[in-house]
């Protein structure tokens, strides 16, 4: 049950209410809804009810802020048509990495008016790459041509500026540097330029898909996956010898967010086999959606004489990264990489805070990195990622 931005005086009463910023559940407790604002938040023993409200009684079931993901792509075939998806599944925002500007904008006003049900939305509208992928971008290739996008970017209104992997080394740090003077954040993939602790340096506000962490690995391990296919080495990176905490705790002292999209990673693991979880969830993928996303991958580089077993080892391999990635105090970000085949929008957000689980985050850490963790790196504390009263209502109930 979902209670984003109602338009009523609402109170659920005797529910629990997890209080990510504490750490704690709190029972029994109503939390009264104005319109689009939290009024009350306090014991059911004590805090009244208004007499006009409409009361959700919420014994038995839990309270939480809405949901983030905080990596998808919204401008595709059937895209619109799938906003509704996410606000099914309690992701009351999303974190868009690329798409046409005008019709973001559109999609955002049209949810705003209520029509279609969606998400809120922030955006960088094209992303800077130094190639020419079949998603909207700008070519970068200079660092004439970073200075013009980020100033074009800047003009259009844009949330943030996102960089690719193939932007050239100068090229790399010059929208940085422009972005910093044009006060827009910028985040997207490591370029492959550049090294994770160059990127952080320069600013870049999160880093994508773990692209360019290293993965400690033992002599067996690293002869193994040395016979890899190049799509497999790209997304799962390399092995190392050498420790890489100076590394996370670089990153960690300079506050770069790690996005990691380990649902979208499974399903780069288990190539050739054809069976992934989320195909139960096949009709929710148009066909003009799946077209595109071969078009997408089309130049991918795969190998698929390389079996599964082999990609779901450095897929574990990775998830152990992640986990010393957090450990050190990296702070984490819950995406997706959707719509893809195994992460369909909504659903896929789900299936990727059991994977930052499995990383060793635990479930707290989980839920903040959908919650919490999305609200202080946009810079929204003050309205989104916690219930006190005040606070936007955007909230989900939940069963357990």
């Amino acid at each position: 049950m979902l209670l984003p931005l109602v338009l009523q005086l609402v109170a659920v009463t005797h529910v629990t209410v997890v209080d990510v910023a504490a750490g704690r559940s709190l029972p029994d407790m109503t939390v009264v809804v104005d319109r689009a604002r939290i009024r009350a938040v306090g014991p059911s023993a004590s805090l009244a009810t208004p007499a006009e409200a409409r009361t959700l009684d919420g014994r038995g079931r839990f309270l939480i802020p809405g949901l983030w993901d905080m990596h998808v792509h919204s401008d595709t075939p059937s895209g619109r048509a799938m906003l509704a998806l996410y606000v099914a599944n309690g992701v009351t925002g999303v974190r868009d990495m690329a798409g046409d500007w005008s019709t973001l904008q559109r999609w955002r006003r049209e949810i705003e008016a209520g029509t279609p049900v969606g998400p809120r939305m922030v955006a960088p509208g094209p992303y800077l790459d130094g190639r020419a992928p079949p998603i909207p971008h700008i070519t970068v290739r200079t660092v004439a041509d970073a200075r013009a996008a980020v100033d074009s970017l800047a003009r259009l209104g844009v949330d943030f500026v996102k960089v690719h992997s193939a932007v050239p080394r100068d090229a790399f740090f010059e929208p940085a540097r422009r972005a910093r003077e044009r006060h827009l954040a910028i985040a997207g993939h490591l370029s492959s330029n550049v090294t994770v602790e160059e990127a952080s340096d320069a600013g870049q506000r999160s880093l994508e898909h773990l692209l360019g962490f290293g993965n400690r690995c033992a002599p067996p391990e690293s002869t193994t996956f040395a016979r890899a296919d190049v799509l497999r080495r790209i997304i799962f990176g390399r092995c190392t010898s050498v420790d890489q905490a100076n590394v996370y705790r670089h990153l960690a002292r300079n506050g770069t967010w790690v996005t990691p999209t380990m649902t979208a990673a499974y399903e780069f693991a288990i190539l050739p086999e054809r069976a992934l979880p989320a195909d139960s969830l096949a009709p929710y993928l148009s066909d003009s959606l799946r077209a595109f996303l071969v078009q997408i991958f089309a130049d991918t580089p795969t190998d698929s004489a390389v079996d599964a077993a082999l990609g779901k080892r450095m897929f574990a391999k990775r998830l152990e990264t992640l986990g010393a990635i957090a450990r050190a105090g990296v702070p984490i970000l819950a995406g997706t990489d959707a719509p893809m085949r195994n992460s369909t929008p909504g659903f896929g957000l789900h299936e990727e805070l059991s994977y930052l689980v499995q990383a060793g985050l635990t479930p707290l850490a989980a839920h903040r990195a959908a919650t919490l963790e999305p609200a202080r790196y946009l810079g929204a504390l003050d309205s989104l990622g916690t219930m006190p009263a005040g606070m936007v209502a955007e909230l989900v109930v939940v069963d357990a």
